[in-house]
């Protein structure tokens, strides 16, 4: 996880009831509604909202500036005390369901290592906004009497990581161009399994970026750019399976798969896809959760059954069962994925 992203991802871990870790934030009410949304204030300036939480049946807005720095711009504090709860409703794009009072309340998040040092900057600049410090063992309030007493009490003393901090986001429009690639390919091996022959870049992304509907439109036309240089780059690495397609006056920007890996290898379905990402190594791959099997590994189990139960060798270097194709006169039909087929080496 980028060391920048660690304070957001562990606000939203303690806002989101389905991970590992405590959640209290929801469970006093409040859910995550928008991500890096800019709203103006009432003294008409802008400020970007890294992360805005709603509670609908209280009307409590918190709106979080996470720092990964041990810095804080008084300026820019000043900005995050002058905010319309209205204007970020609307700046958010949220739906209030209920008739109820808003309230607006703002929120530093920051590495408990420079916890102190913000503390103080807050303190020196005059301003009257929380800081919640995580670092990892678990998360607490620095000083409590700045923060709401909804906010306290969701947050009395310090929350304990039962877990690592989950990683939400794992990358963001600020990230740098590689962290896209990796991702980007799962989503491209993805759509060549459902048996889709394009895939426009737009919906790439957010297939790609997990909450992408609500990030700001800035941050999402800059992650759809980036998502694009790397759609770019597997179509330039992947020339005989993908190609990109640049937009036109009618069309959006799009990758088409040209030749899928569903599609018949000698060395088999799974190597045809680990082929496609570059070769098996374990460098570079994202760590499997301990509870979580490899999915190549899945695969690899599940095409070994298969030829042993048919008889035949799937495995790289099976020259009998190239033969047996030649003498047959060629390869029969691909069976395109969701159709029934009498065999079971294309289920994964």
């Amino acid at each position: 996880m980028e060391r920048r992203l660690v304070p957001v991802n562990a606000l939203l871990d303690l806002s989101l009831a389905d991970g590992l870790n405590p959640a209290p934030l929801a469970a006093a009410g409040w859910q995550v509604k928008a991500l890096e949304v800019p709203v103006r204030t009432s003294s008409d300036e802008v400020w970007v909202c890294d992360v805005v939480l709603f509670n609908e049946s209280t009307g409590h807005l918190l709106a979080v500036e996470a720092k990964s720095g041990a810095n804080i711009e008084p300026d820019q504090g000043r900005k995050l005390e002058v905010v319309d709860p209205v204007m970020l409703i609307e700046a958010g794009g949220i739906t209030v369901t209920r008739d109820v009072p808003l309230r607006y309340e703002a929120l530093y998040v920051c590495l408990e290592e420079h916890a102190e040092r913000i503390a103080m900057g807050v303190s020196a600049a005059g301003l009257a906004v929380p800081v919640l410090a995580v670092g990892e063992g678990g998360a607490r309030l620095i000083d409590p009497s700045l923060a709401s007493a909804e906010l306290v009490a969701a947050l009395p003393g310090e929350v304990a990581w039962t877990h690592p901090i989950a990683e939400i986001i794992p990358f963001d429009q600020d990230s740098p161009d590689e962290a896209f690639d990796q991702p980007v390919r799962a989503e491209l091996a993805a759509a060549m399994a459902s048996g889709r022959s394009s895939i426009t870049i737009r919906a790439l992304t957010e297939q790609a970026v997990w909450h992408f509907a609500i990030y700001g439109q800035a941050a999402r036309g800059r992650l759809v750019r980036k998502v694009r240089g790397a759609a770019r780059s597997a179509a330039q690495a992947e020339p005989d399976r993908l190609r990109f397609e640049p937009a036109t006056g009618t069309t959006e920007p799009r990758i088409v798969i040209t030749r899928s890996a569903e599609q018949f290898d000698r060395r088999g379905r799974t190597q045809s896809y680990q082929a496609f990402f570059g070769g098996r190594t374990v460098r570079g791959r994202r760590p499997t959760h301990p509870d979580q099997g490899d999915l190549f590994a899945e695969l690899d189990e599940a095409e070994r059954v298969t030829a042993e139960e048919m008889g035949e060798n799937i495995g790289v270097g099976s020259d009998e069962l190239q033969d047996d194709l030649d003498s047959a006169g060629g390869l029969p039909p691909a069976t395109p994925i969701g159709d029934s087929a009498d065999t079971e080496a294309d289920v994964p």
